[in-house]
């Protein structure tokens, strides 16, 4: 059977990138990624690289599916983990893929860092995306409730269609205590990390850059 690797590269630095993963790419023909991405595997990538972008996603998951089928060893970089937010979705929906063997090379995802800096135990938060791009009424009612019920959220926000100031808004217009603590993480792992500790207040009327997790902390437990 024809199969595919799916290798997460962590949330940015070289430092987050797991030996498994390196050993992956090294043993590759074709390296699919962000440029970012391959950029992290300068020094391992053996074979041909395509840069993934948006615009030639379609395409390019076309040939990864036509070459896993003449037993060429594919590897798609995915950024953090495939399975949160990652290609391993895009991969599944895709029936170019349906008589593939998957092989997912699991990374850290930048939840997980985010979950660190803030000392939260991220088994008893919410984990929410909102990177698919259209943000539905159902997804942001699920926010509404976890943070109106005092649970502890980590989210990806959309930089374009629901960014952090928007997400505060939203939560404020809905009636949650406008000075419920905050924490922005903003390219962790990266040399321009920068981690913002404030309040939805606040973030509603701030700016943040693309590359960014939100914490959303429960008001009744920092109370106590």
């Amino acid at each position: 059977m024809a199969k595919i690797n799916i290798v997460g590269v962590g949330p940015g630095s070289p430092d987050y990138v797991t030996p498994l993963a390196k050993k992956t790419v090294q043993q590759a023909d074709l390296v699919i990624g962000a440029q970012r991405s391959l950029n992290l595997f300068k020094d391992e990538i053996k074979g041909e690289t395509v840069a993934l972008t948006a615009k030639n996603l379609k395409t390019t998951l076309k040939l990864a599916a036509e070459l896993t089928q003449t037993n060429k060893n594919v590897v798609l970089l995915s950024t953090g983990d495939p399975g949160f937010s990652g290609l391993l979705h895009t991969v599944l929906e895709n029936e170019l893929f349906e008589a593939a063997d998957i092989n997912v090379i699991p990374g850290i995802s930048s939840i997980q860092v985010c979950a660190a800096k803030a000392a939260i135990s991220w088994d008893n938060a919410l984990l929410i995306t909102f990177h698919e791009g259209n943000v539905s009424d159902e997804e942001k009612q699920v926010l509404d409730l976890a943070v109106s019920s005092g649970e502890d959220v980590i989210l990806l926000p959309d930089s374009k269609a629901f960014a952090p100031k928007d997400i505060a808004s939203y939560l404020i217009d809905g009636g949650v205590d406008k000075e419920t603590p905050v924490m922005v993480c903003e390219n962790l792992t990266l040399p321009e990390e920068k981690i913002t500790s404030s309040t939805l207040a606040e973030v509603s009327k701030q700016t943040f850059r693309s590359l960014c997790v939100m914490v959303i902390k429960s008001k009744r437990a920092v109370d106590c």
